[in-house]
């Protein structure tokens, strides 16, 4: 009798682990040590295709809860500091990951020199992956309606959807390759990601977090959203 009862707590056990979860937390401060908040903060995996965002609070703390295990990079950006990024941040649930960083000054600008994107398409036929998302606000309540944009910028191929009731949007057949991404929604402020990548493995999970407008703000609501990329001179559309 005992062994089968062993075998069942060990069977239980290995269910159990399945379904930890880790997390990564962590404060962004200045040089001085004063908090830094309302800086946007990304961590993606490209071996899951997971990509999350999220921003600092006023003590300058950001959180990424419920992660399956496997390696992360966290990527800090923020107008006033410099972009600093760290990769390969190992996550084995059910510990809990603190990453801080200390960021020295920066330009006043959210207009950062972009990196080119280059890619180059599968010879053979192009490979499919779907795109799913969540979009919620800062209390994790869904954002309904929120339109998602994604445009290769090499090929000119783009795709646009809008989240569901419960914040949930899904593409498919996306094509394996770099891409663009913007999300916009009326009293939010639109989040753009310059490259965001869908993987043949998994295609890409969005988990963001969208920020409302500052109750006091002085300039436009069109300051906020980015500009448009044109596209390519060369590209033709398929079949043409």
């Amino acid at each position: 009798m005992a062994l089968p009862l062993i075998g069942f707590l060990l069977l239980a056990y290995g269910n159990v682990r399945g379904d930890l979860r880790g997390r990564i937390r962590g404060t962004i401060r200045d040089l001085k040590g004063k908090p830094a908040p309302g800086l946007l903060v990304r961590l993606t995996s490209p071996n899951l295709g997971v990509v999350h965002v999220t921003d600092t609070d006023g003590k300058g703390i950001y959180g990424f809860d419920d992660l399956p295990a496997g390696t992360y990079d966290l990527e800090v950006t923020g107008s006033g500091y410099q972009h600093q990024v760290k990769k390969g941040i190992v996550v084995q649930p059910p510990f809990r990951n603190i990453v801080d960083f200390s960021l020295p000054p920066g330009p006043i600008s959210s207009n950062e020199p972009s990196t080119p994107v280059v890619y180059q398409p599968i010879a053979a036929e192009s490979v499919l992956r779907e795109v799913l998302g969540t979009i919620t606000d800062k209390d994790r309540r869904p954002i309904p309606d929120a339109l998602i944009s994604l445009v290769n910028p090499t090929t000119g191929v783009s795709f646009r959807t809008r989240s569901s009731r419960e914040g949930k949007s899904k593409i498919e057949g996306v094509p394996v390759g770099a891409y663009r991404l913007v999300i916009s929604s009326p009293g939010y402020v639109t989040m753009e990601l310059r490259r965001v990548e869908v993987t043949q493995e998994s295609g890409l999970v969005l988990n963001l977090s969208l920020v409302e407008y500052p109750l006091h703000f002085d300039g436009r609501p069109e300051d906020f959203v980015p500009a448009e990329q044109p596209v390519p001179p060369r590209y033709r559309p398929p079949g043409s």
